[in-house]
């Protein structure tokens, strides 16, 4: 395997060490060289395309990763996709060496933390996450498959700052991708990335759910029969696919509400945040929409959480989107921030 990324990268690429076999997927450690990207540390991954069952939703990933990275802004909220080779017997990808622990894990680690400290870092977590998503969104892309294992934080404990936070995983992705064809090869060189970048919105393919991968979440489940049928009746394509796309983006926002529930009311990340069986006893069972929280006193995460509740764990016809729902979380911090410097002059 290492000879094969020897030949497709002609000594672009030094292999530093062999991480193993998952899953039918040989990966490896390296650095770039010989471009502006010098001495960058990235993972190659090799897959083989036969007897790889999972093979075309890897390949669906790469094409999301390949149209995020091609513009700049993008290494703030995931792990760049630096090149990807498709052959007759492989893919090949180079990317972004993941680093930090997942936000599963890092929950577990601060879970014990003062009020104060918690609050501090869920605080930045949430913003950071929606920052994310709303970018994503803007670039005509859905995640759809949200949660705290396919999210990558940063942390410094010395300073209790959340340095990074990522997303990964694409693999059910909807929207924008590019086509990655047999024998295309995109250099590793930054010069060449940017100048696509200047025509980073020509010869996208778009990829977009049909009804069964759907993925619905509840509530939906009670009214995505009719939603699906009045999509389907739009003679439009383009009106017919970006109603998907706005339809999979209000799913980003449902999962992201779960899981600033979970963080808001310290709840395991594997625990079924509501208590309840969705999605039965959804509309019957109304005590999750109080805040429990260790903090539940907190003005400022009270708000928050109501929010939570209104704008993302709702229906679809009334949750908001990813800008609107970010632009009141920073509204209120705002006003609590002025709040509590005002209260402190007075004392």
């Amino acid at each position: 395997m290492e000879n094969i990324i020897s030949d497709i990268y002609k000594n672009k690429i030094v292999i530093t060490k062999n991480l193993g076999k998952f899953k039918n997927i040989f990966v490896f450690e390296g650095l770039l060289i010989k471009s502006e990207l010098d001495n960058k540390k990235v993972i190659i991954k090799v897959i083989q395309r036969s007897n790889n069952n999972n093979f075309q939703n890897i390949l669906m990933e790469v094409g999301f990763l390949k149209y995020l990275s091609k513009y700049t802004s993008s290494k703030k909220y995931i792990h760049l996709c630096y090149n990807a080779k498709l052959t007759k017997e492989f893919l090949i990808i180079v990317q972004e060496a993941p680093s930090g622990v997942s936000l599963s894990d890092f929950i577990k680690e601060i879970m014990n933390k003062k009020f104060e400290d918690y609050n501090k870092l869920i605080l930045v977590i949430m913003y950071k996450l929606l920052l994310a998503i709303n970018y994503i969104h803007s670039k005509s892309v859905s995640h759809r498959s949200l949660n705290s294992d396919n999210i990558y934080i940063n942390y410094d404990p010395e300073t209790n700052l959340i340095t990074d936070l990522k997303i990964t995983d694409f693999t059910l992705s909807c929207g924008k991708y590019d086509e990655l064809n047999e024998f295309q090869n995109n250099n590793l060189n930054n010069k060449t990335k940017k100048k696509n970048n200047t025509n980073a919105n020509i010869n996208n393919k778009y990829k977009f759910c049909n009804i069964i991968d759907m993925v619905i979440n509840p509530p939906e489940r009670f009214s995505i029969d009719s939603l699906v049928k009045k999509i389907q009746s739009l003679n439009n394509n383009q009106t017919r696919d970006s109603s998907y796309l706005y339809l999979a983006k209000k799913i980003d926002i449902w999962n992201l509400g779960i899981l600033f529930w979970k963080l808001l009311n310290r709840k395991d990340m594997s625990e079924n945040p509501l208590g309840i069986v969705f999605p039965i006893n959804y509309q019957k069972n109304k005590s999750w929409k109080k805040f429990n929280g260790y903090d539940s006193t907190n003005p400022l995460m009270s708000k928050i959480f109501q929010v939570v509740v209104e704008k993302m764990l709702v229906e679809i016809p009334f949750r908001g989107k990813s800008n609107e729902i970010l632009e009141e979380f920073i509204v209120i911090n705002k006003y609590y921030d002025d709040y509590d410097e005002d209260l402190a002059e007075k004392t």
